[in-house]
């Protein structure tokens, strides 16, 4: 089986690539489709994946878009794929197009969060959502990543079908990573970013990009500090176009000695394991990555109540939950986490258990695998379809709409 992976541009293979070294030992022959943008040769050759890259850009641009789907359609019509998978908003629309005109057999795309939602503005949310129809009319099949989008997505697309994806980490990676982390390297950061040994860390790692909205965050600690909690130092990993806003904003919330900005990092990993309070102060989510890292690192996590967060953070089991722009309830719960060790660390221990039963790229996988097996089948290639569902696992990954 061979199964091209198309996302918008390779910022996104962070996300794919443990996900899709699982799956190719399903015997799928895995490559990766993408603008070259973001390629990080690191990350991408220890897995050994194919790499095909099409220029596609992140914003809509209507004349360069329609030239990216015939761009797209060539190279899927010259590789012969048995399966086109998108993700992304606008490799969502490109690819599946693309493959129609390619005239690929199956043809699917993965939400991770959609991208149209309450809050946006009334031009925005329409077009984002008459994208995702049109992206929905030439594709078989829709799986999200969070179970209230569901609902959302039989709305746009009643035609299609509709599955539970679902998202996970991989556990024995992210142990391993864990276990080479030593105390010399969390010295070495404390002391290259100018953090005391005996202040509490929390860590944020997100775009700057209005979603995540780090200026709910920062008015949060900004309420923090005027209930006299100044002690600590909140680190922001990631990079975006409004990373200049930010640090204004920092700067004029007088937070310069509690806030670092260190960018993108490969550290990330040493970062979760210094800090003693994950953040998130998103928008909405699809099933955020960095909050599940967090809990299998036995991290608690404090976090706007927002579609997708709120499928991994569960109030006062593993983490504490705010209303969304309520900054002070959100300096209330990071000052509840701060102050109160024990607490912090009966929530970190329920999110390692939390992810151990739900949230592992293992169930992801196998969702994958049987639906892929099911649609196969569904679209008249048996033969295909006899090998893939006789190792396919029942993992309850089927939230099918009605109609076909």
């Amino acid at each position: 089986m061979k199964v091209a992976h198309l996302c918008t541009s390779a910022l996104s293979h962070k996300i794919l690539v443990d996900k899709l070294a699982l799956l190719r030992k399903k015997g799928y022959d895995i490559h990766l489709v993408s603008s070259e943008e973001g390629y990080d040769p690191n990350l991408v050759d220890k897995y050994g994946f194919e790499l095909r890259f099409v220029h596609m850009n992140r914003p809509i641009k209507p004349l360069d878009d329609l030239r990216s789907i015939f761009r797209v359609a060539k190279v899927l019509k010259q590789e012969q794929y048995d399966i086109v998978h998108t993700h992304t908003a606008k490799a969502g629309v490109v690819g599946r197009i693309a493959a129609r005109l390619a005239r690929v057999p199956v043809v699917i795309h993965t939400t991770h969060g959609l991208p149209f939602y309450e809050g946006q503005s009334r031009l925005k949310n329409r077009l984002f959502c008459l994208l995702e129809k049109v992206g929905a009319a030439f594709g078989h099949a829709i799986a999200s990543q969070n179970r209230e989008d569901i609902a959302k997505i039989r709305e746009y697309a009643p035609r299609a079908t509709v599955y539970y994806e679902g998202n996970g980490v991989d556990l024995e990676a992210l142990d391993a990573k864990r276990a080479a982390i030593t105390p010399d390297m969390l010295s070495e950061l404390r002391r290259q970013w100018s953090i005391r040994p005996d202040q509490k860390v929390m860590l944020m790692g997100a775009r700057f990009e209005p979603v995540k909205d780090h200026f709910f965050l920062l008015e949060g600690l900004k309420r923090l500090k005027q209930l006299g909690q100044t002690d600590y130092v909140c680190v922001l990993a990631g990079k975006g176009e409004l990373e200049d806003e930010v640090r204004s904003r920092i700067k004029e919330y007088g937070l310069e000695a509690q806030v670092r900005l260190i960018g993108h990092t490969r550290e990330i990993y040493s970062w979760i394991e210094l800090a003693d309070v994950i953040v998130l102060s998103s928008e909405k989510e699809g099933i955020p990555r960095i909050v599940m890292e967090a809990m299998t690192y036995s991290k608690p996590v404090v976090a706007s109540d927002v579609i997708g967060t709120r499928e991994t953070v569960i109030n006062e089991r593993n983490g504490l939950l705010v209303p969304y722009k309520d900054a002070d309830a959100l300096a209330g719960a990071l000052n509840k986490v701060l102050s109160d060790g024990e607490y912090a660390h009966r929530l970190g221990l329920e999110g390692r258990r939390m992810v151990e039963q739900e949230f592992t790229e293992e169930l992801v996988v196998e969702r994958i695998h049987a639906y892929y097996g099911e649609l196969i089948e569904k679209l008249g290639l048996t033969e295909k379809a006899k090998h893939l569902q006789s190792v396919a696992v029942d993992t309850g990954y089927a939230e099918r709409s009605n109609s076909a």
